[in-house]
């Protein structure tokens, strides 16, 4: 039996939060693996053949693992703010602690999603044990910035674990984090990005689409985005690069997700003459019906001042599987995408070179 430990992970059919999560999941399941899920979240768990999800009993920590996310939660709003979310931090992980020593008498392996806390959970309580350790962007940084992370790296290193970057930016990252090649301190480590839902993110056929445009309301040329509506996603300078093209020619631009950026997003597309859609957070199959929609997908990310990026987004692979033109930002681990022939890179918070694309894309 294999142990899996996250934060988030889909709390329904329908939640998109950790989907790649369960992805993984699935297939470790179809290869004849038997699975118990330790993650974040409300309710009992659940489980399907073979595989049994438990949640952690939390007051309230489980939250800053969906909604806006854990390292914006922890480093945004009042001083306050920032406090609780890192009391509820702690709390949840020693809860995941407990709850994994509880279960990993059973297991023969190990996986986690997450360096912090998930990983470093998994080397504490199961030191014997195979350990494959996914990093998928957010915790890389997030270890970087509590006190004595580039020593909570290099005790995983020490540890042994097999670790898998979801992009080659990201391996450098932790590597400088730690002073040192992973491998030299007692690490594995591959670069694998996160998985997707190959039937759900597929081409469809053209009349599939005509009927898809048509349910969802897409009578013009179609721009799409999504993800958590927070500052690194960039969608801000999306709505302003629609908002620089000629009023005549400007796309329908729907962003999927939700978010604190939500009412700032409203009033700069109603000061920029975008017609902004945001139908709220989505499961992943409604998402996939919106990317076989449209003609375009978008994903203006940027770097932050505090010099997190994004990892390697999962989204961006979704739409080019599923047929999609993509236009996305310059930074992290994306230019690696570089070679697909349907995706172009621009410069990351420059709304014109966007809109150029963009326009470029609509020719």
């Amino acid at each position: 039996m294999i142990g899996v430990l996250c934060t988030s992970y889909p709390r329904s059919l329908d939640d998109h939060a950790g989907s790649f999560v369960r992805t993984r999941v699935r297939a470790l399941v179809a290869a004849g693996e038997v699975l118990e899920v330790i993650a974040a979240g409300a309710g009992s768990g659940g489980s399907e053949p073979n595989l049994r999800v438990f949640r952690v009993p939390t007051m309230g920590a489980a939250e800053i693992f969906y909604a806006g996310g854990a390292p914006e939660a922890l480093e945004s709003g009042s001083l306050r703010q920032r406090v609780r979310a890192w009391l509820e931090a702690a709390q949840f992980t020693a809860r995941m602690m407990a709850l994994a020593a509880q279960r990993a008498a059973g297991w023969s392996a190990v996986e986690s999603h997450w360096l912090v806390p998930s990983a470093l959970v998994a080397c504490v309580v199961a030191p014997h044990l195979h350990h494959r350790a996914h990093a998928h962007g957010g915790d890389v940084f997030l270890l970087a910035r509590v006190p004595g992370g580039a020593s909570l790296a290099r005790f995983l290193c020490h540890s042994g674990v097999e670790l898998v970057f979801a992009s080659a930016d990201l391996r450098d990252r932790f590597a400088r984090l730690c002073g040192s090649n992973p491998e030299a301190l007692g690490a594995r480590t591959c670069v694998q990005p996160a998985p997707h839902d190959s039937w759900l993110f597929r081409p469809r056929p053209s009349a599939e689409r005509h009927d898809l445009r048509r349910q969802l309301g897409l009578d013009g040329f179609a721009v799409l985005a999504a993800g958590r509506l927070v500052p690194i996603k960039g969608f801000d300078v999306l709505v302003r690069a629609v908002g620089h093209l000629p009023a005549r020619a400007r796309p329908i631009l729907t962003i999927v997700g939700a978010g604190p950026e939500e009412p700032r997003l409203r009033r700069l597309a109603a000061a920029c003459a975008v017609d902004l859609r945001l139908p709220g957070l989505l499961s992943p199959a409604v998402l996939a019906e919106w990317m076989a929609a449209a003609d375009l997908f978008v994903h203006p990310c940027r770097p932050l001042p505090n010099g997190r990026s994004e990892g390697a987004p999962v989204v961006v692979r979704e739409a080019l599987a599923a047929g999609l033109s993509a236009i996305a930002s310059s930074v992290g681990g994306l230019p690696e995408l570089a070679g697909h022939q349907r995706l172009s890179l621009v410069a990351p918070e420059d709304p014109f070179a966007l809109a150029a694309k963009i326009a470029s894309a609509m020719a």
